[in-house]
């Protein structure tokens, strides 16, 4: 089919044969070939791919360290294409080297729902650790494609920040298949339903047929912001309702336990989330807003556990119910903690390129909960403040209750022996003391 529309899209493409070595990759309805100028060190190269993709990527190498990577991806207009070459460290984002340079033919475009990259890379077959062997038959290659979940990837910066693939796959090219004159002219007419000079390399198992991996998914980023929802949703307000005044002195050990839990998916959260900062170049080096925030609220969770901790081993060594200002501190801070907690999942959702849809869906489940959390605060104060009225024994237009007391009897005593009649009874003002 893609063979049909790379020959419309030709403008009298000479038939030449085909120094050519394509892979197609019926899973992915995807199809990566290319050519290799005679006596150049220029790469020709073509790739094919489904648009609800992200992007499309070829690679020279046995695994991504040490690997010399094209990506191709719709530009900013949504027609045209942006390749960018890169480079490969490791099980992370490959990253932008501008001493590569890549021309793009007129073929390069958004067909229908396809994207089609077709260009030269020039000096493109060695790099730092590596080289293409232009004389093998088992020349080591990788694809990948980029999630088809994430938000659409339309940017003209060579350099733009990569979601994880969702597929991959390695195979064996023929280099020597691939050498001869023709260009792109060449790649653009070939018949991708079948493959010419690769072999795919099935190296992962019964669950990847043809070498091909599927939904490989970014499991660390997911987990990260699973178990951090799942405290800042639902932990978090839980453990500052308990932690009010009335509630914690019927549940002191709720509150505890539940604020132990709420401090163990927070460091569960931090390792997932340092963990996946290494495999991307816009958070590898931990300077971004989501990440110094996150840092800043996993120290602030300590010392508020610590202070808690302090004021539960008090009040049980103490007969005083009274809460001073560590007591306040350690209130006021958790519920300051929260807030921040509910802005960094925001900066954290933008930083991942979250939909749209789930970052309005996040903001308005964030301000459900924390109204609600206000709201019932505010109750427990009316009811508090209530009993304590009552307490205080108020009764209206009869003024201030009157108690009487018998303790200073030495003076009742004293005033008897010097010729009183009667004891004196000195009223006192309970409120008064």
């Amino acid at each position: 089919m893609v063979r049909l529309w790379s020959l419309a899209l030709l403008d009298k493409a000479p038939l030449v044969a085909a120094s050519v070595s394509n892979i197609h990759i019926p899973q992915l309805a995807t199809t990566i070939a290319i050519n290799l100028p005679p006596n150049s060190n220029d790469v020709n190269f073509y790739m094919v791919a489904p648009t609800h993709y992200t992007y499309v990527a070829l690679g020279f190498g046995t695994g991504m360290a040490n690997s010399f990577m094209l990506i191709a991806y719709p530009a900013a207009d949504g027609r045209h294409m942006t390749v960018s070459p890169r480079l490969g460290t490791g099980d992370t984002e490959p990253q932008f080297d501008s001493n590569y340079r890549v021309w793009l033919n007129g073929n390069s475009t958004v067909y229908g729902s396809y994207m089609i990259a077709s260009g030269t890379c020039f000096n493109c077959r060695s790099w730092p650790g590596g080289s293409l062997n232009s004389f093998t038959t088992n020349q080591p290659m990788m694809y990948a494609l980029g999630p088809s979940y994430a938000t659409a990837l339309a940017s003209n910066d060579q350099g733009v920040t990569l979601q994880k693939h969702e597929a991959y796959g390695r195979y064996l090219m023929s280099t020597i298949q691939a050498t001869g004159y023709g260009g792109t002219g060449v790649l653009t007419s070939i018949d991708n339903q079948a493959n010419t000079g690769t072999q795919p390399v099935n190296t992962y198992g019964a669950n990847s047929p043809n070498g091909v991996v599927l939904n490989d998914r970014d499991g660390l980023g997911l987990a990260h912001g699973i178990v951090l929802a799942i405290a800042a949703l639902v932990l978090a307000p839980v453990d500052i309702l308990l932690g009010s005044g009335r509630l914690l002195a019927r549940f002191p050990l709720v509150h505890a336990l539940g604020s132990l839990l709420y401090l163990f998916l927070l460091v569960a959260g931090l390792g997932t989330g340092v963990r996946a900062s290494f495999e991307y170049v816009a958070t590898r080096h931990f300077a971004t807003a989501h990440q110094v925030i996150g840092f800043i609220t996993f120290f602030m969770g300590l010392v508020l556990l610590g202070l808690g901790m302090a004021l539960h081993v008090g009040r049980a060594l103490s007969s005083s119910s009274e809460r001073g200002i560590v007591a306040a501190v350690h209130m006021w801070g958790t519920r300051f903690l929260w807030v921040l907690i509910l802005i960094d999942g925001g900066l954290g959702l933008k930083l991942a390129d979250a939909s749209l849809g789930l970052v309005i869906g996040y903001a308005v489940l964030s301000g459900i909960t924390l109204l609600a959390v206000v709201f019932v605060l505010a109750c427990l104060w009316c009811i508090g403040g209530r009993k304590a009225r009552a307490r205080d024994g108020s009764v209206g237009d009869r003024g201030s209750p009157v108690r009487f007391s018998f303790n200073n009897r030495k003076s009742v005593n004293s005033r008897k022996t010097s010729g009183d009649s009667e004891p004196v009874i000195i009223p006192e003002n309970r409120h008064a003391r």
